[in-house]
C-alpha cells in the first residue's frame, strides 16, 4: 500500500459481500503530497485517487492488482482534505473468468458531491 495511513487512514470497512465494499477513508490534511499540490490550498491529485480505487480494490479481493487499462476514468469535482475530510470509496469487483483480472468499478464520493468515477481492469500480481 502507497498510500494508506500516509494520504488516507480507513475510518470503517463495510464490505457488502465478496464483490463490493464501501470504505469510509478521512483525508490526511498532513500528506506530503500536499506540500507540492498545492501549499495552502491543497487538492488531491487524480493520480491519488486512481491509486486509493486501486489500494481499496486490494483490501476487497485480498490480492495484490496491477491496474492494466483504465476504460473510463472521469474527475467530476476537485476533492480536498479542506473541502472533504471523509470521502466515501465504493468498489466493485468482477473476476474475469479465464483470467488473472478483475473488472473493477470505483467512486470516490461524500454525502453531497461525488469527485471521480473510474473503471477498468486489475490484474494480479
Amino acid at each position: 500500500m502507497l498510500l494508506k495511513d500516509k494520504y488516507y487512514k480507513i475510518m470503517k470497512e463495510n464490505v457488502l459481500d465478496s464483490n463490493n465494499a464501501v470504505f469510509l477513508l478521512s483525508l490526511l490534511p498532513q500528506a506530503d503530497v500536499y506540500r507540492g499540490h498545492f501549499p495552502h490550498k491543497p487538492v488531491c491529485p487524480g493520480v491519488c485517487n486512481i491509486e486509493t480505487i486501486r489500494e481499496c480494490a486490494e483490501m476487497l479481493t485480498g490480492r495484490d492488482l496491477y491496474i492494466k487499462t483504465i476504460k473510463q476514468c472521469r474527475l467530476t469535482a476537485v476533492a480536498s482534505p479542506q473541502v472533504c475530510p471523509l470521502i466515501d470509496v465504493t468498489v466493485s469487483v468482477a473476476r474475469i473468468e479465464g483470467t488473472d483480472s478483475y473488472n473493477v468499478v470505483g467512486k470516490i464520493a461524500d454525502a453531497e458531491t461525488s469527485y471521480m468515477e473510474l473503471k477498468g481492469e486489475f490484474v494480479i500480481k
